[in-house]
Formats: structure tokens, C-alpha cells, sequence
């Protein structure tokens, strides 16, 4: 039978991304709201669809997570911001799931066995227990990589290596987010291991999970991150960038067999154009590139994309990204499979088997995954 009732979904955080998805979720009519979850006090007590600009829907802000963990909800949409500890979040969404509720997240948890089983096991745990599942998602992990280079993969029989790269304006970025990353800071001061850190847990999940995907065992997984000074002042997106001071961020993570990258991913984010490497045709303000090296053909494809929206959820020109909006998008597009999903850990839909035997990639997690040792520069 096919499901006529709306999904009941709770949006947790409505920064930039969860009020993004707050917009798309008051245009579905499949889709009901009954929860959102604020850490702002400044965002408490607010009719959550009114707080973006939409008609109110007599659903209020809340910080009380005891409420929200006691709600009646088929699924949360979990955008909460991106920590050095990342333990606070792995502590929500095990409750979250063992509260009875499916979440699909774009913090994190692409590919979770990346951290060991310590860290994957509790969610497991939490999924079998409460019949729920948890599915890690976005543009770039969530979509690029587990997608887009795995499903143009698929036009090979044997792979190589896969390269691809992200090249993102992110001047269309809220300020918060721009500082966070670095922009406009000295970059001698950018050295820390933690801020790389943060950025490559992203990546070397998504480099894990195309790896197991793909039946291959890597022997390492390494990043080299640069911070590129600006060669001009500017102001952008509230961020005041002085000459000599970060302008843009390029860095490579890689998935590494006998000493050879066979899986990398090159990352380029930039305030100002001109310090895009000059080999680089800029297309696009959000470009995705896959080249696939592999039998009987070479694969090389691209996705642009565009902001369509004037105005973002707060009304603000000029104030958004087409891949933020996109992420949003992410949240909002997986709550029907993520809920109807088997318990566990649903990893996205890939259509690329290409293995030394296809006979044995009937279900890529019924080879149990190992953590990959990491390099970071």
C-alpha cells in the first residue's frame, strides 16, 4: 500500500542549511513539520516557518532536547554545526535513533565505520534496537562522491582511480561560515591540526565508502591542505580579507594503494577568483568534475550548478550558494527512503559494480568495513 499520511518530520538546528530545508519542507505537501530544534535563544519560542519568512504553522523553536526526543516523529533532518568533539553529536542522534526516529544527517556519518567500531557500534546498536535508520548525506559527501563518480564509475567493467574535484565560490557563504573555515585569518596562524581535522573527516569518509563500494582496500588515506593568500583586500560575504590573509583554501585528500593515489578528491574554495589556479576554466560558481580511468573506457563528466532562488529563506540577496541550497535539498529528497529503509546504516544508492568479481557485491556492507590509517598535512 502506498503511503498516503504526510512523513512528520523534525528539522534539529535552522542555521543556514536546516532553514534552507525548513523552505523546502513548507513546499512539500507529503512532508508535515512537527519539531524544530534551535541552539540560538535569539530563535526560541519563534513559529519555526514564520522565523523564515513563510506562513506560521503553530510549530515553535524549542532548545528543550527532552521535548524533542519524546516527540512522535517519523524522521529528523539533523543539521547541527560541524565540532572539533564531535562526541556531543554522535550522543544526539543515538538517542535520536533509539527515541524511534529515522535521521538523515549532513553532518557526518557518510561512512561511519571510518572511525572504528567504537564509534559505529552504538549507532548500530540504537538502529537494531528501535527499528530506525541513519542515513549521512549533501552535496559534497552525500551526493559528488557516493553518486555522481560512483555512477559514472559504472560505465567501466575495472577501474583505476577516480580523481574529482570540488571548485565552489564560496563568497555567496554566511559570514560565520566563511571565518570558520579560515578566510581573512593569517595564514601562518591556520597550521592546527584540529582545523584540518574537521575538514577531513568529511572527505575521508567519502573516500572510505567509494573505496569499500568499489571492493578496494586502501592502504592509507592522507591530506594536504594550503591556505592561498589574497593578493588584494576585499570584503565578502561580512568577512573583511586583507592582502596577505587567506582568500582561498586548496586541498587534495586521497585514498592511497602501494604508495599510488587511486582515490582523490582536490578541493578549491575561493573569495576571489583570480586566485584559482590558472590550469582551472572557471564554468561555474559550483563545479563537480569526475575523471574515471578504467576499462574498456575513461570517463569525464562535470556538474555545474546554479542558483535559481533571488532570495534566501531570510529574504537577503546575494547570501547563498547553489550547493548550500542543494544540501538542503539532500535533507529534504531522503526522507521517504531513509523511512522506509531497513534498520541500520543506509549508505546512498550507488549503480557501479566494478569489482574483480561482480558475483560478490550483492550488499557492499555485508563485508564488514575497516578504518583506513590517516595522514594529515
Amino acid at each position: 500500500m502506498a503511503r498516503t499520511d504526510p512523513y512528520r518530520v523534525v528539522v534539529w538546528g535552522p542555521g543556514y542549511t536546516g532553514s534552507q530545508a525548513l523552505r523546502e519542507i513548507s513546499r512539500r505537501p507529503e512532508l508535515e513539520l512537527v519539531g524544530c530544534l534551535g541552539y540560538s535563544a535569539s530563535k526560541v519560542g519563534k513559529d519555526a516557518m514564520a522565523y523564515i519568512g513563510e506562513e506560521p504553522c503553530g510549530i515553535t523553536i524549542t532548545d528543550d532536547k527532552e521535548a524533542v526526543y519524546a516527540l512522535d516523529a517519523d524522521i529528523v533532518l539533523y543539521a547541527g554545526a560541524s565540532l572539533p568533539d564531535q562526541s556531543s553529536l554522535h550522543d544526539e542522534i543515538t538517542r535520536l535513533l533509539r527515541s524511534g526516529k529515522n535521521v538523515v544527517t549532513t553532518t557526518a556519518f557518510f561512512f561511519p565505520w571510518q572511525h572504528g567500531e567504537e564509534y559505529v557500534r552504538p549507532l548500530e546498536e540504537a538502529c537494531t534496537q528501535s527499528g530506525t535508520t541513519l542515513h549521512g548525506t549533501g552535496v559534497h559527501p552525500g551526493w559528488f562522491v557516493e553518486r555522481f563518480a560512483l555512477t559514472s564509475a559504472s560505465l567501466c567493467t575495472s577501474v583505476s582511480s577516480i580523481s574529482v574535484r570540488e571548485i565552489c565560490d564560496l563568497s555567496h557563504h554566511a559570514g560565520e561560515i566563511i571565518a570558520a573555515i579560515g578566510f581573512g585569518r593569517d595564514p601562518r596562524t591556520l597550521g592546527s591540526r584540529t582545523r584540518k581535522e574537521i575538514l577531513s573527516r568529511y572527505y575521508f569518509e567519502c573516500i572510505a565508502g567509494l573505496a569499500h563500494q568499489l571492493g578496494l582496500a586502501l592502504d592509507q588515506l592522507t591530506a594536504d591542505i594550503s591556505y592561498v593568500p589574497s593578493t588584494r583586500a576585499f570584503e565578502t560575504a561580512g568577512v573583511v580579507v586583507a592582502e596577505g590573509t587567506v582568500g582561498a583554501v586548496d586541498g587534495t585528500w586521497a585514498g592511497v594503494v602501494d604508495g599510488e593515489p587511486v582515490i582523490s578528491i582536490r578541493e578549491l574554495w575561493y573569495l576571489d577568483p583570480a586566485l584559482v589556479d590558472p590550469d582551472i576554466t572557471l564554468v561555474s560558481p559550483d563545479m563537480y568534475e569526475v575523471e574515471v580511468k578504467g576499462l574498456p573506457v575513461d570517463v569525464r563528466t562535470r556538474a555545474d550548478l546554479f542558483t535559481s532562488e533571488l532570495h534566501d529563506v531570510f529574504g537577503v540577496d546575494d547570501r547563498q550558494s547553489a550547493a548550500n541550497l542543494a544540501t538542503a535539498v539532500q535533507l529534504v529528497q531522503a526522507v521517504p527512503s531513509v523511512v522506509e529503509a531497513p534498520p541500520g546504516i543506509l549508505l546512498a544508492p550507488g549503480f557501479a559494480y566494478p569489482a574483480a568479481d561482480l558475483r560478490t557485491i550483492s550488499d557492499p556492507l555485508a563485508r564488514r568495513p575497516r578504518p583506513v590509517p590517516t595522514s594529515i598535512r
